[in-house]
């Protein structure tokens, strides 16, 4: 059963839909990640060496079988400048999530990578020559201030790590901005094959987590955990993410991907009792409305 089997079977004449199918069973697969990382009770840097090396050997086997591009200009992309730059920057993004789950609250982490849209926007002045209307400003502002919000009574969430929640809001940004600095060059220079690039990037982060591994902290986690994350969870749900994009546009992937801020903690609530405070919610509450708001305002109204 290939991809074609399944748009000819279920979605014929709405591949629009069928990306939307993609795009929402790719989140839904994430959204347990941050629970399995908990369950795991790993050190960052062996959490780090298997999520990335088990994550990029599958993204790249599965490329590899499947082949979604027999163009020699997009395979030779990947060893391009433009391709360096979006391995290391997936490559960072695996670092910064895994030390900020570590450091604090998942909804301090998962609220600042929601600002993901943000970042993208900002980069877009840069790099595509987009403007920003005050919309997109007005965003922009209002969307710190709800990871403000949530940052500023971190430290009263229930059950969670011992860390700093400004550092770990802070990984979370630097994840953000990564995702947008990857997803930005993709977009920019079509040729660029994300999947692979993806699995290089992983595999680098996994590399330089087992490096900083004590060795008698490896293998101290359930096997089930470490298989779950690096073999389903992460690989499955990016590469259906990745696809999604295809057939429906960026705009809806984008909005489908806030359900994992709103999933992923109550995932973590539910088996580990690490509970956020309602002000913690309410900062959450505000990032998510005022993205979903801007995302629909400027792909669906404002376009001709």
């Amino acid at each position: 059963m290939n991809e074609n089997f399944l748009i000819n079977r279920f979605f014929r004449n709405r591949p629009k839909s069928y990306g939307n199918f993609l795009a929402l069973i790719g989140v839904l697969i994430l959204t347990p990640d941050t629970m399995v990382m908990r369950f795991s009770n790993l050190d960052r840097w062996p959490l780090m060496g298997w999520r990335g090396v088990l994550m990029g050997l599958t993204l790249l086997i599965f490329w590899r079988l499947f082949q979604f591009s027999n163009e020699e200009k997009k395979i030779s992309s990947i060893y391009s400048w433009q391709g360096i730059i979006v391995i290391f920057a997936f490559a960072i993004n695996s670092v910064t999530f895994t030390l900020g789950i570590q450091e604090t609250s998942v909804m301090v982490v998962l609220t600042a990578v929601a600002t993901m849209p943000v970042f993208a926007a900002l980069l877009s002045v840069f790099m595509m020559n987009e403007s920003q209307g005050w919309g997109g400003w007005l965003t922009i502002f209002a969307s710190m201030i709800g990871v403000l919000i949530v940052v500023s009574d971190g430290n009263n969430a229930v059950g969670q790590p011992e860390g700093s929640t400004v550092l770990g809001a802070i990984y979370g940004c630097i994840t953000a901005s990564g995702l947008a600095l990857a997803f930005t060059m993709v977009r920019k220079y079509r040729e660029l094959e994300v999947i692979p690039v993806a699995g290089f990037g992983a595999l680098l982060s996994g590399i330089f987590g087992f490096l900083l591994s004590a060795e008698d902290s490896i293998f101290t986690a359930p096997v089930w955990t470490i298989i779950t994350m690096g073999v389903l969870i992460l690989p499955v749900s990016f590469g259906l993410i990745s696809i999604a994009p295809r057939y429906t546009t960026s705009a809806i992937v984008s909005l489908v991907m806030l359900l994992e801020m709103v999933i992923g903690p109550f995932w973590v609530w539910i088996a580990i009792g690490e509970r956020p405070s309602i002000t913690m919610i309410l900062g959450a509450f505000l990032v998510i409305t005022v993205i979903s708001f801007h995302i629909i305002r400027t792909q669906f109204y404002l376009k001709e």
